[in-house]
């Protein structure tokens, strides 16, 4: 916990020293997440805000709770933080991205809890439908003791 506390500050002050740019903007994110812990397939309600300070690099923290467990294995939450480089594919509002960051899993056994962390990195891809809506799929891996997958499909909305 301590090191996901420091990447927050360390994100935390980066958008409070990035000076305002034309196409800077928050963006905000609702998905349905299917993770993959070890042996158990886990389903999780995801929430994101980032900042896009251009066209080709944003920043990002998401957290996710758990709404589907598996048997007797429960997503309790997890917890992001993400550097994103995109790249816009022609005029039709379609991008791609990739990202890496650190991320933090809480997972609930017959056993008790089990707590993981560290290096994710993941791909994906957006449609604006228009300059305030979206869609968004992602793929992230934590490479950790539980070595988590996550799939993601959601919404987006630009402000």
């Amino acid at each position: 916990m301590k090191k996901f506390t420091i990447m927050a500050a360390v994100a935390a002050a980066a958008l409070m020293t990035v000076p305002a740019v034309a196409h800077a903007e928050w963006y905000a994110g609702a998905a349905y997440s299917q993770y993959s812990v070890e042996d158990a397939d886990l389903g999780g309600a995801t929430g994101r805000l980032g900042y896009r300070m251009n066209p080709n690099f944003a920043i990002e923290g998401e957290g996710t709770v758990g709404v589907d467990d598996d048997q007797g294995v429960e997503l309790n939450h997890a917890v992001g933080a993400y550097a994103v480089g995109i790249l816009p594919i022609g005029s039709s509002g379609f991008e791609a991205h990739g990202r890496v960051g650190y991320q933090t899993v809480e997972v609930d056994t017959p056993l008790g809890d089990v707590d993981d962390d560290g290096l994710a990195y993941g791909v994906g891809v957006g449609w604006n439908a228009t300059s305030s809506i979206g869609i968004r799929a992602d793929y992230t891996r934590m490479e950790g003791d539980l070595d988590t997958d996550a799939i993601s499909l959601g919404a987006s909305f630009n402000f």
